[in-house]
C-alpha cells in the first residue's frame, strides 16, 4: 500500500542524533502524527517493517509492516497526549510507558523516545 499523493506532505525524519535530517512524503493521519516509509538507505537489512509512525518533529514512534497498522497505532495513542506540542514538552509530561501500553496491541514495534546517537 502506497501514500496517495494529494494527501501526502513533505515531513522531515530525524534518523539519528546530530545527522542531517531526511525528506520523506507522509501522511498525518492524527494531529500531530506522521505515516511514512522508512527511505531504503535508513533500513537495515531485513528489517520488513518499512513503515513508521513519528512525531512532527521528525522522532519515530513506532515501526510496522504496512501503512494500515501505523494509522490504525495512531489512532490508539491520539489521546495520550497534544501530539502537535514540541517533542521535549511531550517528553517533560507525558509517561512513555503511557504510549507503550497502548501500542502494545499492534503488530508494530515500540522504537526508543530518543533518536540513536
Amino acid at each position: 500500500m502506497e501514500l496517495s499523493a494529494q494527501e501526502a506532505v513533505t515531513h522531515q525524519v530525524i534518523a539519528r542524533q546530530h545527522a542531517t535530517p531526511v525528506l520523506v512524503q507522509a501522511v498525518e493521519p492524527q494531529p500531530g502524527l506522521f505515516v511514512y516509509r522508512q527511505p531504503a538507505e535508513l533500513l537495515k537489512a531485513g528489517d520488513q517493517y518499512e513503515w513508521r509512525l513519528g512525531h512532527h518533529s521528525g522522532y519515530q514512534i513506532a515501526k510496522f509492516e504496512n501503512p494500515r497498522e501505523a494509522d490504525d497505532a495512531a489512532r490508539a495513542i491520539r489521546d495520550i497526549t497534544d501530539w502537535t506540542r514540541p517533542v521535549d514538552d511531550i517528553r517533560a509530561d507525558t509517561d512513555g510507558e503511557a504510549v507503550r501500553e497502548a501500542l502494545l496491541p499492534s503488530p508494530g514495534v515500540f522504537l526508543s523516545t530518543h533518536p540513536s546517537t
